[in-house]
């Protein structure tokens, strides 16, 4: 298990550093004080209590760990003045000694994987230079630190190498909207020379997912909506030679976009993941018959799976599961029987395999990280833990004592025939507010999910409660569950954030004064449309009294997030056609109620994301000032979708509490 970084030890090596390195007690004076200015910096006063944000931000400064079993090789970042890459034996597992192995700060640039190539000792990187989500595909040279561009179009869906590694396929997206057009393309790592094999056509539009090579290489298995719909996810197989485009899945069953296991089971026959069944399961299709077989049939989905071998034999090992907990699973590949499995009460996917052995990353609302190697055996798993945080700074940074809770909300489920049930997480500060000062923030969306997130804990060590729903919508409960919101963004979703907040007032006995929702992207504008509700959706009626709201990155006018994001199948799976439906849209945009706004709003934006642009924000700000609402506006210049970086999410958290001492 690695050492945690503490701000003590890091204060104690520059002193170290400063003594041995300068002469002379005013330049030790100097450092002395700067150090206490900065540890200054991450202090944060509220209703009488300090909240000290460097355990949370350098207590354990990592993150975006890459593995390479088969190499031996270790990547991820360390959050310090910059957001650097780094590389470690893994077999060693110490992140303090990893090595710096580029000089950009990918806090301004979005990286959404990479994959190490051992062939030319390179790290291939899959994101944008400027956090504006124009996605390309990147080489570093590891010993050089050299970063190449390898390709320079408007967006990459997705990529992968032939088995030499010599060659990159790859689906782009050209245009949007009306000119919407996607390719196929093969990238030569050796001549360098781009060649397109496929267009594709309205009818079955490329989208995102990692193209698989047949082994023969002649050709990929891809991803595609059909109709550019995201209710219908597909497999297609394009042939190198033709060029021609044949349908794997059926294009008529809805589902998500499949995904494909990495090793086929011959030139002829593959598995994939799909939830067509209602769960994400497993399938088999064979090209001599042109036909898929489901070999699968969980309850729950199929969250990851890989092919293990074990002696001379070939194994499936799946983590099967929801937003709560896990299993491991074998299975055998002839009969797709288990084996045996575990249960984890964590969240944990396998994030890397070579013969018998995977790399399992697991952690839980307050449990934030570890990787255990995990060797499989016929008849067991056995775990070794490789890397995670000490006991001491885990007790620094869970803060809350968390609670998994059910609520009930406007309608009757139709499969018990009983008012609905609602799945959440209500996290308890250990020393609360006084009673009359007590607070209570409701995620909006993308929540209800076991997962350690920072941010709940820095609320709960200042007093602040949180509940996390997951509203109707929400992915991880089967595929039924996942529809319900579908075409009606801004709908029936928000009710359940409204009696979410009914609940949880009573519960806790807090004043919808002191109540209030939060959110990002989707979860942005789901906190506005809280906020400016018109009180009916759907013949349903819903009133809370919001004591406030804070929104990042969300969109306020929908039909201008449609035609100006990088998403705009997204909306219409979620709000409709903007033409035909574009009357019911703009009723449920909150910019056009923003007269009906409750409460005080916190907007905050990056001034480069484009996956929902800036002017969701300042838009809504000046209408809400021109009807004298309470309303303001934060913007980070050079982010995206996200605030990154060590300052950024300091400065991000001091303007979060400096604007929720105002509440009363």
């Amino acid at each position: 298990m690695n050492k945690s970084i503490l701000l003590a030890l890091l204060i104690m090596l520059l002193f170290s550093c400063n003594n041995s390195d300068n002469a002379g007690s005013d330049k030790e004076d100097k450092s002395n004080n700067n150090v206490q200015n900065k540890e200054a910096v991450e202090l944060i006063n509220f209703h009488g209590r300090q909240i000290n944000l460097t355990p949370y931000f350098k207590g354990f400064p990592y993150s975006g760990f890459n593995p390479s079993l088969k190499n031996d090789k270790l990547f991820y970042y360390k959050e310090d003045s910059i957001k650097s890459l780094r590389m470690v034996s893994l077999s060693s597992g110490n992140l303090d000694e990893g090595q710096q192995i580029s000089d950009i700060d990918f806090a301004y640039r979005n990286v959404f994987g990479m994959k190490y190539n051992d062939k030319d000792n390179s790290l291939y990187l899959y994101g944008d230079e400027i956090n504006d989500e124009k996605i390309d595909l990147f080489r570093l040279n590891i010993s050089s630190g050299k970063m190449e561009k390898l390709t320079d179009v408007p967006y990459v869906f997705g990529w992968n190498w032939n088995e030499e590694k010599n060659k990159i396929a790859f689906a782009v997206r050209l245009a949007r909207g009306e000119e919407r057009q996607g390719e196929l393309r093969i990238l030569d790592l050796s001549s360098m020379e781009e060649k397109s094999i496929y267009k594709d056509k309205a009818d079955m539009r490329l989208t995102w997912g990692q193209p698989s090579w047949r082994p023969n290489g002649k050709g990929v298995v891809t991803s595609a909506y059909k109709n550019a719909d995201r209710v219908y996810g597909n497999l297609i197989y394009i042939d190198f030679e033709s060029g021609e485009m044949t349908q794997i899945t059926d294009p008529n069953k809805s589902r998500s976009i499949p995904s494909v296991l990495k090793e086929w089971i011959s030139d002829d026959e593959f598995i994939y993941s799909s939830n067509e069944s209602g769960n994400t399961n497993l399938y088999t299709f064979n090209f001599n018959n042109g036909k898929s077989k489901q070999i699968t049939n969980y309850q729950q989905n199929v969250q990851s799976f890989e092919m293990v071998e074990v002696g001379e034999e070939n194994f499936f090992v799946i983590t099967l599961g929801n937003p709560i907990e896990t299993k491991l699973v074998l299975l055998d590949t002839k009969e797709y029987k288990e084996l045996h499995k575990l249960d984890i009460p964590e969240l944990a996917g396998i994030v890397d395999v070579e013969a018998n052995k995977l790399l399992l990353s697991s952690g839980s609302a307050t449990s934030k990280f570890k990787i255990d190697e995990v060797t499989v055996y016929k008849d067991k798993f056995e775990f070794k833990n490789k890397m995670g945080l000490s006991e001491e700074l885990n007790k620094k940074i869970v803060q809350a004592d968390v609670e998994k809770i059910e609520f009930p909300t406007f309608d009757i489920d139709k499969k018990t025939g009983k008012q609905r049930m609602l799945h959440a997480y209500l996290y308890k500060p250990k020393n609360p507010l006084p009673a009359d000062k007590q607070i209570v923030m409701i995620q909006s969306f993308y929540g209800g999910v076991n997962r350690y997130n920072v941010r709940e804990h820095i609320l709960a060590e200042a007093g602040v409660y949180v509940l996390s729903p997951a509203p109707r919508g929400s992915s991880g409960f089967g595929k039924d569950f996942y529809a319900m919101n579908d075409k009606d963004l801004g709908g029936n979703e928000i009710i359940d954030v409204f009696y979410a907040a009914k609940y949880i007032s009573e519960k806790l006995n807090i004043p919808p004064s002191r109540v209030g929702v939060f959110g990002g992207s989707h979860g942005g504008y789901a906190t506005m449309r809280c906020l400016t509700f018109p009180g009916e959706i759907n013949g349903n009626n819903a009133e809370f009294d919001w004591g406030f709201g804070i929104a990042h990155a969300g969109f306020s006018d929908i039909i201008h997030f449609y035609e100006s994001c990088n998403i705009p199948d997204w909306v219409t799976l979620e709000a409709g056609d903007p033409v035909k439906d574009k009357e019911k849209i703009l009723d449920r945009s909150p910019l056009y109620h923003a007269d009906k706004m409750k409460g005080k709003l916190l907007l905050t934006h990056g001034r480069n994301d484009s996956r929902v642009p800036i002017e969701g924000s300042l838009w809504m700000n000046d209408s809400l000032k021109k009807y004298n609402k309470d309303v303001r506006l934060e913007i980070w210049e050079g982010m995206g979708h996200h605030i990154k970086g060590l300052d950024n999410n300091i400065r991000q958290y001091k303007i979060w509490f400096d604007f929720l001492s105002g509440i009363e």
